[in-house]
């Protein structure tokens, strides 16, 4: 059993290293470009005035982390395997002794870890820029990591399925609209509207936005392991889904 193990972890190490070696001459374009979004919607409002003081700084900044933390990784993902499937990449992965989890796993790792230095840069920004304090600590790691992998899942399914890059780019504009009105982690949830309260709750986003602030303001306690909890069924039900329908052979 345990050499069974062991063997499964190294073809998935293979397999990292293999996505990790595609882009490793890349990774200033990806922290670069993760960090602007984040960092134009915090310096809009911070001129605006409506993030007026550090409360408001830190939920303001806690969820344009998540959004990009969320989203970024699952729009990589599924822009990466449309193009990879229009250039027959997938079927050289097809041939390779390989399960679709480790293939879908390492994707979605290295996606998650090129995203992460992104957040830490807007999460040290925001912290200068509205005056909240920033509790660095370990916590934020699998805070980000499973926020991260909480969609990968279903941009493995759109990404394979698409028809070209062109419509896994249309398919990214949807699920970033989606998310943002559909579980606007801006707004505190008090404030949104019974609809928007229904529906925040049934995306990641808001219980990765939960644990993120959590985290950041050094909460550690039941608020942080319940919503904790919740991203992690997301991660392992969306990655357990985009396994079972994955078929790289799609036509």
């Amino acid at each position: 059993m345990l050499r069974e193990l062991r063997r499964w972890c190294a073809v998935y190490a293979d397999m990292f290293f293999i996505r990790w070696a595609n882009i490793r001459n890349e990774w200033y374009f990806h922290v670069i470009l993760g960090a602007l979004f984040p960092l134009a919607i915090m310096g809009f409002l911070r001129m605006s005035g409506a993030a007026a003081d550090p409360v408001a700084g830190l939920y303001v900044t806690a969820g344009n982390g998540i959004v990009s933390l969320v989203m970024g990784p699952m729009q990589s993902l599924c822009n990466d395997l449309a193009w990879g499937r229009q250039r027959n990449d997938l079927e050289y992965f097809a041939s390779l002794p390989v399960t679709k989890l480790q293939l879908t796993l390492a994707f979605a790792s290295v996606s998650a870890i090129f995203t992460i230095p992104s957040i830490l840069i807007a999460v040290a920004v925001g912290g200068w820029w509205f005056g909240f304090p920033v509790h660095w600590s370990l916590w934020l790691l699998p805070v980000m990591l499973l926020s991260a992998l909480s969609m990968c899942g279903v941009g493995i399914l759109a990404g394979v399925h698409a028809r070209n890059g062109h419509s896994a780019n249309m398919f990214n504009s949807m699920a970033m609209l989606g998310v943002m009105f559909l579980s606007p982690v801006l707004i505190p949830y008090d404030n949104l509207p019974r609809v928007l309260q229904w529906t925040s709750r049934l995306l990641p986003t808001s219980y990765a936005a939960d644990a993120f602030r959590a985290a950041l303001g050094g909460r550690v306690g039941g608020e942080l392991w319940v919503n904790l909890a919740a991203v992690t069924a997301f991660a392992v039900v969306t990655l357990w889904w985009a396994t079972r329908r994955l078929d790289w052979r799609v036509e």
